[in-house]
């Protein structure tokens, strides 16, 4: 029977999501812990993932399906979701994508308790053409109160900012985090027309504003690149100003300032950000010169393409040729990076073979 307030509200925003559709759901539905409502939301899919849904509904009155005339896209799905949800916890799982059964079982153990946490994360694991890649948590496992995430995680919740740029202590994914219906409704993603990191502004604004949050080191989300829906292989013509979009909504929802050098961090994102528009067109294998002029033409309205102080020394000719709009030699340098790195990667395994 499905209970009237589950704990875990699991809500999968779908858009023609069939080919990976069934191993997804019955990944969610296989729970050990069962006091849970599945919410489907079907995007206005063209393909069979409508009937997939329903066909699960009628199986299990766990699941709930919401259909929608057209599709609106990924930011909207998840909200409709949400305000529907009727658990303390929400958890986000896309359509193409599977979790370990023991997943909400984890959770529970954390999160149904007297004073529990705001958020539960953990890790998940990318499949990928040559295999399967774990990533780890960049903190220590454990729960953090205010006092210790302001200390351990806040400084460097978006951006590591050294003689690099890394990734920062929290993940920019929804995936891999559980996050309390009362927080997401006072965070949930209001910019509807972000078609690109919409993950990141709920994972991020969530996390500054938690008063608690448990981290796990188990690895229990598989990030499915295998699938033909994965963005990572879709190019996208709007990249530049979807990225520029995700800066702009980061400085106005985290009042980004002083606080946490929340604006240095959101500034070495946005840089990424940039440096990404530019290894798309070589990872599309577009030629140079009419690459170049496609970013001529999306910088043409701009004085000032980036330009922001405290990041590390050596990116500044990088910014340097940016405002210059020396776009040839940028592509050029990016060639020569990825032609070092397959250098590197043969010489490797040459000698791997050697031994």
């Amino acid at each position: 029977m499905r209970s009237k307030n589950p704990l875990f509200s699991v809500i999968v925003p779908i858009y023609n999501n069939g080919h990976d559709l069934k191993k997804c759901i019955n990944s969610i539905l296989a729970q050990t812990y069962t006091e849970f409502e599945l919410i489907l939301v079907d995007d206005g899919s063209t393909d069979g993932s409508p009937q997939i849904c329903d066909q699960f509904a009628d199986k299990d009155e766990r699941v709930q399906v919401i259909h929608k005339e057209k599709n609106e896209g990924v930011v909207v799905a998840r909200n409709d979701g949400l305000f529907q949800a009727s658990g303390k916890y929400v958890y986000y799982v896309d359509g193409d994508d599977w979790i370990s059964e023991e997943l909400l079982e984890e959770a529970s153990k954390i999160l149904d308790a007297e004073d529990p946490p705001d958020m539960f994360v953990f890790c998940y694991i990318i499949v990928q053409e040559d295999g399967q890649v774990r990533r780890t948590l960049q903190v220590d496992e454990g729960l953090y109160n205010r006092k210790r995430l302001e200390e351990e995680v806040l400084p460097e919740l978006i951006c590591i900012i050294n003689r690099t740029i890394q990734r920062g202590k929290c993940s920019a994914s929804l995936a891999d985090k559980i996050i309390s219906k009362e927080l997401l409704e006072n965070h949930y993603c209001s910019e509807i027309f972000l078609f690109r990191g919409e993950d990141s502004v709920i994972s991020y604004e969530c996390m500054l504003f938690a008063d608690k949050v448990y981290f796990s080191g188990l690895a229990m989300y598989y990030y499915n690149r295998l699938s033909s829906s994965s963005t990572m292989k879709k190019y996208h013509m709007d990249l530049y100003e979807g990225n520029k979009a995700v800066a702009d909504y980061l400085r106005a929802h985290l009042k980004a300032g002083k606080l946490f050098q929340l604006e240095r961090q959101i500034s070495a994102s946005e840089f990424r950000g940039i440096v990404n528009v530019i290894h798309q067109e070589i990872d599309f294998k577009h030629p140079i010169f009419k690459a170049a002029q496609f970013l001529r033409k999306k910088c043409r309205g701009e004085k000032i393409i980036f330009w922001s102080a405290g990041l590390p020394l050596h990116v500044y000719p990088y910014i340097i040729l940016l405002n210059l709009r020396c776009f040839e030699i940028l592509l050029l340098c990016v060639v020569g990076e990825y032609f070092i790195m397959d250098f590197l990667k043969w010489f490797k395994r040459y000698f791997t073979r050697m031994k």
